[in-house]
């Protein structure tokens, strides 16, 4: 870790100090108890390839409520040449200032859904300021999470040193002529309130893009993170990395990312107003996260895409990454530029066995503790489901190391084997993302994720196996000797093997017989059942967030022979219960006059198969 060290202080120097450049300053605001009907006004926004800051007309048409505590809306009208040229109102045009007489009204966030094409609403630049003035606890961030995404700036190419002039943006903010407005049908001077808007008839113009996903990828990613609007990207990553001097202008496009590399997963919209280093966009919400970690970028425009009977797109992708997105809410982003999120490195690389091919798939992940898990369980299956030409009747082998000051040795590796016969993905990655989530439940801190490395191999053959025989070299044992057991397991469809399982009696193991279950690492024990369809309660939710990650990653794998004791299949009485406990305390007392501590006896045995059920055998314990 310390090799990150220089670059991520040449990045901490860098967003500490700033690069000169040219700083927006926020216009005067329209207020809104002060708009009326029949107002008109200009919207600003980029709607093709050439990236030229584009003005349309805006005619105001009233004010909308929904009732007590909710927030008013301004419905408007739009005209000109460039929603004609785009057929109204395109997603993507979110966040487009509105002005009139030169003072910023709010943004333009949504639409009527195959209603009007060139009708909108506007959220209110007021509602969007106050995103300013609410607090940030997420950006007391360690900046150590982003010592990896610095190392991009020490490799990224030189910059492009000519930049297109936008010359819209340096064009006045005009109003109307009077001749213009003549052409417009009269409105009364007061607010027109309108009846609360039905959810179905608008479109909040936004959608999640994804790039890098394949069907199955999204998939399970709309499952996992329970979305809907997860669309294909229509344009992918137009070009990687950090710039760290970005300048933008109200109009201009923008993007928002969660995942960044090989895998993507965002937004484009428009910005509204800048300040500073400050942004405001959009003028509806990302995620509706809050106080949020997210990547802010730079975005390119390809084209527009007029709808023929619901809402066009306008065609971006986002592109280097310039600032931290900090608020998503109602009212749409907040961001600064030149501040990076916490990041969280994910690598994946997968393996071809049967055809002996490797690939390696890299994304970083914003930090938020919520969809780390999810996010990189989606990042893994997609990079395995990419590889494979099928999932189904499938061996995956899984090996993964995640960095984190959550523990003191720093890491927490795992590795395992799975076999489904539909989609061996799926369950593959359920261990990487429940480790995950036991490293981002830490009641105590918020624990630091420095980087998550995945190794996963596949090859389509069955490789489960049956224990059909256990064979123990000496029936009566003593506490604290050792006795082997062969197992025999009947592989599927393969001759049968046989393998050594050693066990060593537990010292306070009583006299009499003591019955063991043999199975796979990932199978429940009879007796662990047994206690759960009776409706004992575990005291799981009081152990330790320490005790926690030593339970799982001492967990038995499928591929492990695990013994352990099982339950007596006899049925005894009171009398044979009682004379039982006074025989452990006498035990106990025993080993603590010995000096003797009894631990609990781990015997597992790795094998090259999937155990796939659970025998048992006896032993007779003497007399010590």
């Amino acid at each position: 870790m310390h090799k990150f060290l220089p670059k991520l202080f040449l990045g901490l120097m860098l967003i500490i100090f700033g690069l000169s450049s040219t700083a927006q300053a926020m216009p005067e605001i329209f207020p809104l108890d002060q708009l009326k009907s029949g107002m008109n006004g200009k919207a600003y926004t980029v709607v093709d390839g050439s990236g030229k800051i584009e003005s349309f007309d805006v005619h105001i048409v009233g004010l909308t409520d929904d009732g007590k505590g909710s927030r008013r809306m301004i419905m408007a009208e739009s005209s000109g040449e460039v929603v004609r040229r785009t057929g109204g109102i395109l997603q993507g045009m979110s966040g487009s200032p509105i002005y009139i007489d030169g003072k910023l009204v709010g943004a333009l966030a949504a639409t009527f859904k195959e209603m009007n094409p060139y009708m909108f609403l506007i959220t209110p630049i007021e509602y969007m300021l106050e995103m300013w003035t609410l607090p940030d606890p997420k950006a007391q961030v360690n900046y150590i999470k982003i010592a990896r995404e610095a190392e991009l700036e020490e490799n990224k190419e030189e910059e492009e040193t000519s930049e297109i002039e936008n010359e819209s943006a340096e064009e006045p903010l005009e109003e109307p002529t009077e001749e213009e407005k003549s052409t417009e049908e009269p409105i009364e001077d007061e607010p027109i309130e309108d009846e609360p808007l039905e959810d179905e008839l608008l479109d909040e113009m936004g959608a999640f893009y994804i790039s890098g996903f394949n069907p199955d990828g999204a998939r399970f990613l709309r499952q996992t993170l329970g979305l809907r609007n997860l669309q294909a990207a229509p344009a992918s990553t137009v070009e990687r990395g950090v710039k760290l001097d970005a300048t933008l202008d109200p109009g201009s496009a923008l993007g928002v990312a969660i995942i960044y590399g090989d895998f993507s997963m965002g937004a484009t919209g428009t910005v509204t107003a800048v300040d500073g280093k400050r942004i405001l966009a959009f003028g509806h919400s990302f995620t509706h996260g809050g106080n949020v970690n997210y990547f802010m970028t730079d975005a390119s425009v390809i084209g527009s895409i007029s709808g023929a009977n619901s809402t066009g797109i306008k065609v971006a992708g986002i592109g280097k990454v310039i600032g931290r997105v900090n608020q998503d809410r109602d009212s749409g982003i907040a961001g600064i530029l030149g501040t990076f999120p916490a990041v969280v490195p994910v690598n994946v690389t997968i393996k071809d066995v049967s055809l002996d091919k490797e690939e390696t798939y890299s994304a970083t992940i914003a930090y938020n503790e919520s969809l780390v898990p999810k996010l990189s369980g989606a990042i893994a299956y997609t990079a395995l489901s990419k590889m494979a030409d099928t999932l189904a009747e499938s061996t995956v082998d899984i090996d993964f190391n995640i960095k984190t000051d959550s523990i003191p040795s720093g890491e927490i590796s795992r590795k395992n084997m799975f076999y489904n016969g539909s989609d061996v993905g799926q369950v593959a990655v359920l261990e990487l993302m429940q480790a995950l989530n036991l490293v981002c439940s830490n009641t105590k801190q918020e624990s630091n994720i420095f980087g998550i490395d995945v190794n996963i191999s596949f090859e389509t053959e069955r490789r489960t196996a049956s224990i059909v025989s256990i064979s123990p070299d000496k029936k009566k044992v003593k506490p604290g000797e050792t006795v082997n057991l062969t197992v025999e397991l009947q592989p599927y469809r393969k001759p049968t093997e046989k393998v050594i399982v050693p066990y060593t009696v537990p010292l306070t193991a009583r006299q009499g017989n003591l019955s063991l279950e043999i199975h796979g690492g990932a199978l429940v024990p009879v007796a662990q059942a047994m206690s759960n369809a009776a409706g004992i309660v575990t005291a799981d939710s009081n152990k330790s967030y320490e005790d926690k990650i030593a339970e799982f990653l001492k967990a038995g794998k499928n591929n492990q022979l695990v013994v352990e004791i099982g339950s007596s299949p006899e049925v005894k009485s009171d009398k044979e219960i009682r004379r039982e406990i006074a025989q452990a305390k006498k035990i106990q007392a025993r080993l603590k006059k010995e000096g003797k501590t009894p631990q609990k006896v781990d015997n597992k045995v790795d094998t090259n198969y999937i155990i796939d059920n659970v025998m048992r055998t006896t032993l007779s314990v003497e007399k010590v």
